[in-house]
């Protein structure tokens, strides 16, 4: 079986899912019309780069449909056309997820944000009331400070899953050092991909928000969970799709507006997807609650058209 590289697969999935309107089955096939018989039995699988049709038996290589549709004189032309996508990431089936362990622990000289009365421990809290958060829930959350170590002058901001602490984050509030000083997720024993904060709630909430960054996260609310940046990994696209959430609020920064309209490609097959747009640089946390929700209740679900139109008009 000839190889592709995930440029290439990632090409022909956006061709398959925008193109001919096929859409996520199962076990990595996606399934639609065919183009040859037009009955609704038609399946693509990029991963091991097959197509069937279980009506007509049409079944050549997904780059040969392309040829074929879009009458190409041959596989050359076929790879030049595909080549103009940007690409969106298909699914090896099974989706799986591994099982996060908890593993190390907060911060010997951690101290729990409510606690203590040193100027640091008010400096700490002064920080974050100024950012609009509740020191009482973050506490809840087991927000804390380091007033000495490696840490010192850090906000300590933990990640847990299903009860167990899994990393955290440390963001300076001192204006001392780097502005985050975070342990290496190696010493975690997981990788960066499988890093989610509050990934909990896709399986507690009908609707998440996804967001960047914990403070973020925070500030929209508990239905909702971070994942680090603006691009998200195959690991946390597999978690998302296999929740039980069945709509997902995109409030990526507002430098990340591309980056979101490809995870809406990725997600809008199994999900029903906004994105919240912001202006002026701001994100949700620096707009606080009330507008992002205004925000998010002006945003439409967006189907496959509208993400095309939405990418065009940019």
């Amino acid at each position: 079986m000839a190889t592709l590289n995930n440029n290439i697969r990632n090409k022909l999935n956006q061709y398959f899912v925008e193109n001919l309107g096929l859409q996520i089955y199962r076990r990595g096939w996606l399934k639609g019309n065919c183009p040859n018989c037009g009955k609704y039995k038609f399946g693509v699988n990029i991963s091991i780069n097959r197509t069937n049709c279980f009506s007509c038996g049409y079944n050549p290589k997904p780059i040969e449909v392309i040829a074929d549709v879009e009458k190409l004189p041959g596989i050359p032309a076929a790879y030049k056309f595909v080549n103009i996508f940007d690409g969106t990431e298909f699914y090896e089936a099974p989706l799986e997820v591994k099982e996060l362990k908890a593993s190390s622990s907060l911060p010997e000289d951690y101290v729990n944000i409510k606690r203590g009365k040193s100027v640091y421990a008010k400096k700490a809290r002064n920080y974050l009331k100024k950012r609009g958060f509740n020191i009482d829930a973050l506490s809840k959350k087991g927000f804390g400070y380091c007033t000495s170590g490696k840490y010192f002058g850090y906000i300590i901001m933990p990640f847990y899953f299903q009860g167990k602490l899994i990393y955290f984050n440390a963001r300076d509030f001192m204006s001392y050092g780097s502005k985050f000083n975070n342990p290496l997720v190696e010493d975690f024993g997981l990788g960066k991909s499988m890093l989610m904060y509050n990934m909990d709630s896709l399986y507690i909430y009908n609707k998440c928000y996804l967001v960047e960054s914990v403070t973020n996260s925070i500030t929209i609310g508990d239905n909702s969970f971070a994942i680090g940046g603006k691009k998200i990994s195959r690991y946390q696209l597999n978690y998302i799709i296999k929740s039980p959430c069945e709509k997902i609020i995109l409030g990526l920064d507002q430098d990340g507006i591309r980056e979101a309209i490809k995870t809406g490609f990725d997600l809008c097959m199994s999900k029903k997807i906004k994105i919240m747009q912001f202006t002026d640089n701001k994100d949700i946390n620096d707009i606080g609650f009330k507008k992002s929700k205004k925000i998010e209740r002006q945003s439409k679900y967006l189907n496959h058209m509208d993400l095309i139109k939405l990418k065009n008009s940019l």
